[in-house]
């Protein structure tokens, strides 16, 4: 990218095509959302929906009400969720974006029942069910006042039951989900016995989506497999155990450049705190990013980037902005030649997982820890 010393691609092609996947596993009654939270898994909420909304992507689902009126204006129609907690002086904030308000606590019913009331406009809400993740949400014998306290609440309308799932990743160990479902198909009976009719009955997020149909309900939420990444290896293996046929492909790449090449003698150390003695005459190359940008400082002497095809050691510790890296068997190797950090050159690939594994976390990390002052690009 032109003018950036650090870049995020964003591959349009494989995030329709990962949508069409999922869509595919779904029933006619049951609706498609999109989770755009955490900017969008940092892949850049304004580049993600956009696309989303050309794909036909009606509702969004985001964590706090900031996002949420980051979403709506780019999507004027769609509905918007948000899925967070709202503090109390900003509940007029979620009446400006018209958005959906997950809710599980009275004081925050009353108080933006009030808010609506003033404005002369009606709310939807949804309940959050707690089924044993420990979460948020209200236990079943809590439902029954709190139904009477929306039923208060003339401003409002109870438009979304839900809840979350622990452990729905393994396909072989299912009755912890059993349980959750059960405890959650209990709630919504309870609920419309009591006379209300949500629209939107949700559980489901992305291993859901694909290893538990019977939990798709009337609205699946996709969050990490949209941007192509199976939610865990479990994940992953489960599905081909159930021959769930679905391929993913990652949307994201993270791309920088070469902003120095110099040769060192062996025995001389790289970098701070002297962590690493060079064993041989080497090439290093400067990379303009480090732990500000996102290249996380747990990759120090063990993270791999990519250059000319080739992979290249980190070496020595990452700082905050620049990190080092080994070219020595890299054939011209030049100043300003882009650098891999997530993505592919030539036959090889480095992966969000793959720097997971190193610094022993997970790929939902690696993404939304990117710095969202990163330039994002659709390609």
């Amino acid at each position: 990218m032109q003018g950036a010393k650090t870049w995020v691609e964003i591959n349009g092609q494989a995030l329709r095509s990962n949508i069409a996947a999922l869509r595919s596993l779904l029933s006619p009654e049951t609706q498609y959302s999109g989770v755009v939270k955490a900017n969008a898994y940092g892949h850049g909420l304004a580049q993600i929906v956009p696309l989303m909304l050309e794909d036909g992507v009606k509702i969004f689902c985001v964590d706090s009400v900031d996002e949420a009126l980051v979403v709506r204006r780019m999507a004027s129609e769609a509905v918007i969720l948000i899925l967070g907690y709202t503090l109390h002086d900003r509940l007029t904030d979620v009446i400006e974006a018209r958005a959906h308000q997950t809710v599980y606590d009275a004081d925050t019913i009353r108080l933006l029942n009030e808010a609506a009331g003033k404005r002369h406009t009606t709310v939807p809400i949804h309940l959050k069910i707690e089924t044993g993740t420990l979460r948020q949400g209200i236990w079943k014998q809590d439902v029954p006042a709190m139904l009477e306290v929306i039923r208060a609440a003339t401003h409002l309308e109870l438009l979304g039951v839900s809840t979350h799932f622990a452990n729905v990743e393994e396909a072989e160990t299912s009755s912890y989900t059993d349980f959750q479902l059960d405890a959650f198909v209990q709630v919504c009976a309870m609920i419309e016995a009591a006379g209300f009719r949500p629209t939107f009955f949700h559980t489901a997020s992305s291993a859901a989506v694909i290893l538990y149909p019977k939990a798709h309900c009337t609205m699946v939420r996709s969050g990490i497999s949209s941007y192509g990444f199976w939610s865990s290896r479990q994940t992953r293996h489960s599905a081909r155990l159930m021959n769930r046929r679905i391929e993913l492909e990652p949307v994201l790449s993270w791309k920088t450049r070469v902003a120095q090449i110099k040769e060192a003698p062996m025995g001389l150390p790289v970098g701070y705190d002297c962590t690493e003695i060079l064993r041989r005459h080497s090439k290093i190359a400067l990379l303009p990013i480090g732990y500000y940008d996102g290249y996380d400082r747990g990759l120090s002497s063990i993270g791999e980037v990519l250059i000319r095809g080739q992979l290249c050691r980190v070496l020595g510790r990452v700082c905050m902005n620049m990190t080092m890296v080994d070219v020595t068997e890299v054939p011209r190797v030049a100043l300003e030649d882009e650098v891999v950090l997530i993505g592919r050159a030539g036959k090889n690939r480095m992966r969000a997982d793959d720097i997971a594994q190193r610094i022993n976390s997970i790929h939902y990390e690696v993404t939304t820890g990117i710095n969202p002052l990163i330039p994002r690009i659709v390609t």
